[in-house]
């Protein structure tokens, strides 16, 4: 099924994350955003549901390994932790490719085309070198960008995470699961803990350690696995499917197609791969992108943050190292 949005996913790659730079800070060897990160390791299995709507190899049924990156949101990797985090899971598919599923705690995005995302960051860009973010100028563009201002006021009004283990992550964008009679339907997807969902006032974190939710997950690994259920929440006629900044009515029907036990921490080292790039449009056969334009940019902003930490084709050996401009 070609998808015509596909174009847009190098639209204005070095003008976001450009200008993501100029506001969070620049942090050479860091991701843009979701700058600090561990990594851990475990298996999923789908049940026999999965197959009702995806014929996507992983969620036969059959178990897969897989890796997840836990991460703090922001693009400063010496924050403290804040009420927004990520987790980037990796499938590691039978015929040795990977594909992945990147969500956030946050339900929504904060703009739905690449020209409203470009406009915020432009609004807070700083008014001087190495200054504050400009509040102001993200004031007047809320002002007259009311989706944008909901999905901030949502965001601000959310609960911090106490754990990653009771916390709940969502795909933000939907996307289009196919089985094998072709059967096409739309869903968002979530990660629900099994431990069940709880949260706390953010101002909590800011008195704790830098590292506080990693050393409590890799301390709760000392006793127990960690288990998140894999949660379709499926569109209905009339729920937007290509606008990150808009929520689908509560009700919706949840089918929990498979479960994730994570066991513990695993390493860039350990995986010989420093890159670790999560595009979430890096998918397989059975699960297909919407024409959301934010969740196609994605793919080229990670390629641009990627190539950036890692020196891209100067960090190869046959590079010689990195080479000075």
């Amino acid at each position: 099924m070609v998808n015509v949005a596909q174009k847009t996913q190098y639209n204005k790659t070095n003008e976001i994350v450009e200008r993501i730079g100029k506001i969070l800070g620049y942090f050479p060897g860091y991701r843009t955003l979701h700058a600090d990160g561990r990594f851990y390791q475990g298996k999923f299995q789908a049940n026999a549901t999965a197959k009702e709507y995806t014929r996507a190899m992983h969620l036969q049924g059959n178990e897969v390994p897989v890796t997840v990156r836990f991460s703090k949101g922001g693009g400063d990797p010496y924050a403290h932790f804040g009420n927004t985090v990520g987790m980037a899971t990796r499938f590691y598919l039978p015929d040795g490719r990977v594909t992945n599923m990147v969500m956030l705690s946050q339900k929504l995005f904060i703009a739905n085309t690449v020209e409203q995302f470009l406009g915020l960051l432009e609004a807070g860009l700083p008014t001087e070198p190495n200054g504050p973010v400009n509040k102001a100028g993200l004031q007047q563009f809320l002002a007259v960008n009311p989706n944008t201002y909901a999905v901030f006021k949502m965001r601000g009004e959310s609960l911090a995470p106490i754990s990653f283990a009771h916390t709940e992550f969502n795909s933000v964008h939907a996307f289009l699961f196919v089985n094998s009679e072709n059967i096409v339907t739309p869903a968002r997807i979530h990660w629900v803990p099994v431990a069940g969902i709880k949260g706390q006032p953010v101002e909590v974190l800011t008195n704790e350690g830098l590292a506080v939710l990693y050393e409590e997950l890799e301390d709760r690994f000392k006793h127990e696995p960690v288990g998140f259920d894999l949660v379709l929440e499926l569109a209905e006629v009339g729920d937007p499917l290509n606008d990150a900044t808009a929520l689908w009515p509560e009700g919706r029907t949840r089918i929990a197609i498979g479960r994730l036990t994570l066991t513990g921490t695993i390493t860039e080292a350990e995986l010989s791969d420093k890159v670790m790039n999560h595009d979430p449009t890096a998918l397989t056969d059975g699960i297909e992108p919407t024409d959301d334009p934010i969740l196609q940019i994605r793919r080229g902003v990670y390629e641009v943050s990627a190539a950036q930490r890692t020196g891209g084709w100067r960090g190869c050996p046959f590079g010689h190292g990195k080479v000075e401009n």
